[in-house]
């Protein structure tokens, strides 16, 4: 029976410390989308503001007038594994090449052990001051 309850009991101090671990991880995360027309870009973009490289995976979906066009991700990305890249700054999307304003939906996932969905982000203009943090 005390087997047992240590078992729990360690199972349970595991679970925490990945947990508070994954929390301090994510502080000073930010994560933004982008359409915007004057420079091209309809994109999304994971970035650490401590410079501190992560695991991290990106993806942009991206519409005009309403129809969707395509997504892009960080498997093309040179250095992504998978998609998952050593970075402290993840980039999906396009600068310079796309000059209209649409719907970007951002993607944004770390991965520390476990993976962390740190959330979505959705722009129809250039969202120059909308860095959200984690």
């Amino acid at each position: 029976m005390m087997k047992s309850k240590t078992l729990k009991f360690t199972s349970l101090a595991i679970f925490l410390a990945v947990m508070a671990n994954g929390s301090i991880a994510l502080a000073g995360i930010g994560k933004v989308s982008r359409s915007c027309a004057p420079f091209g870009a309809q994109e999304s973009i994971t970035v650490d503001w401590t410079f501190t490289p992560h695991q991290f995976w990106t993806a942009s979906s991206h519409y005009k007038d309403g129809a969707f066009l395509h997504t892009t991700n960080t498997v093309n990305n040179a250095g992504a594994i998978g998609g998952w890249e050593n970075t402290w700054r993840s980039y999906a999307g396009h600068f310079g090449s796309e000059f209209w304003y649409g719907t970007v939906i951002g993607y944004h996932y770390k991965r520390l052990g476990l993976v962390f969905f740190l959330g979505n982000t959705v722009a129809t203009d250039c969202n120059l001051t909308e860095w959200g943090g984690s």
